[in-house]
C-alpha cells in the first residue's frame, strides 16, 4: 500500500532554528534524521518537523520522537557525567500525548534523575512551544561500551 502526502503538507518547511541552536552532527543512524539541532548552553535538543518526518496522518511519526528523545537523552547524560563514550539505552518509555504538525519546532527538555556507577535515569518532555507533545522517561547505562 502507498501512501501519498497531500500537496498542502508536502512542502518543504525551512527549519529557521531559533537563536543558539545549531545542527546536530552525528554518526550512524541518526545522521540519517534530517532537522535535528542542539542548543549546547541550554542542553536542549529539538527539530523542526519536516515532510520526510510525518506519517500517513500527516503528523510527526512517533519513531522519529523517540529518536529525538532517545539522542537528547544521551545527549544530555553523556555531558552530565562528562564522557568521551555516549551512554547506551537499556529502557526507553514515551507517552504521546498530541499530534506534532509539519513544521513544528519540538524541544527535547531532559530532566536528569539520577546518575549512578552505572545506570542513569533520566525522563524528559517534548513540547512545541507550551504544548506538550510527548513524555518520556529512560534508563542508560553509563560504561557498557567500555573496554574491559
Amino acid at each position: 500500500m502507498t501512501t501519498s502526502i497531500p500537496e498542502s503538507v508536502a512542502l518543504i518547511v525551512d527549519d529557521a532554528p531559533p537563536a543558539g541552536f545549531i545542527p546536530l552532527l552525528r554518526a550512524g543512524f541518526v545522521a540519517q534524521c534530517t532537522g535535528l539541532y542542539y542548543h549546547p548552553q541550554r542542553t536542549v535538543m529539538a527539530a523542526r518537523i519536516r515532510a520526510e518526518h510525518l506519517n500517513p496522518l500527516g503528523i510527526a511519526h512517533g519513531g522519529f520522537l523517540a529518536t529525538l528523545a532517545d539522542t537528547a537523552f544521551g545527549r544530555v547524560l553523556k555531558d552530565a557525567v562528562d564522557s568521551e563514550i555516549p551512554p547506551a539505552t537499556i529502557n526507553l518509555s514515551i507517552d504521546y500525548l498530541s499530534p506534532a504538525q509539519l513544521g513544528a519546532w519540538v524541544e527535547a527538555h531532559v530532566q536528569v534523575h539520577r546518575l549512578g556507577r552505572t545506570l542513569y535515569h533520566a525522563s524528559l518532555d517534548l513540547l512545541d512551544g507550551e504544548r506538550l507533545v510527548a513524555r518520556g522517561k529512560a534508563t542508560f547505562i553509563g560504561n557498557a561500551l567500555r573496554q574491559r
